[in-house]
């Protein structure tokens, strides 16, 4: 003989409801932030490594720092800025900003004039006496140079090959 059971006993005898799956949720969040610093890191805050010695001594070879590939969207690249450069053959360089779109800048013994003014470089260690013909650039154009001048390959480039200002992070001092 069979006997029914009323609804009440049956939902105290029905399973508990499941909890929510939390593997699968710390899979989801990992995943949604292994995304995000992809994209992060891809498109915002690039590393890059500093190969070779044009930039010393303020970057030294071999020490990785980062691309800010946000940082002109609302101001263009500022005298004095260090910035990624696309080259041509597809590596980036690095490079100190010297010379903003419409002056002119003259080189006479391995110091800079902008529109005849001599400006400072506080970052310069040891100057050549290089002498160099002046240079007029264009509405979009920057002049870039390294700060190593013994090494550094300079000259004009156009805001479309700046990719972005380098930033460093503090380092710890023991």
């Amino acid at each position: 003989m069979m006997s029914e059971r009323c609804p009440e006993v049956e939902a105290m005898l029905a399973p508990a409801p499941r909890p929510p799956l939390v593997r699968a949720q710390v899979l989801w969040w990992a995943l949604g932030l292994a995304v995000l610093c992809f994209v992060f890191f891809k498109f915002c805050l690039v590393p890059v490594t500093i190969l070779g010695d044009s930039m010393l001594p303020t970057y030294r070879d071999r020490t990785v720092h980062f691309l800010n590939r946000l940082a002109y969207w609302s101001e263009p690249p500022a005298r004095g800025d260090v910035v990624g450069l696309r080259h041509s053959s597809g590596d980036i360089y690095i490079k100190r900003v010297i010379g903003l779109p419409g002056e002119e800048l003259t080189f006479e013994e391995g110091r800079v004039r902008v529109n005849g003014r001599l400006i400072e470089e506080p970052y310069i260690e040891g100057r050549l006496p290089w002498d160099l013909p002046a240079v007029r650039l264009g509405t979009n154009e920057w002049f870039v140079m390294g700060d190593h001048r013994r090494v550094s390959v300079l000259g004009k480039v156009t805001r479309d090959r700046i990719l972005g200002r380098i930033v460093s992070l503090p380092r710890h001092r023991n």
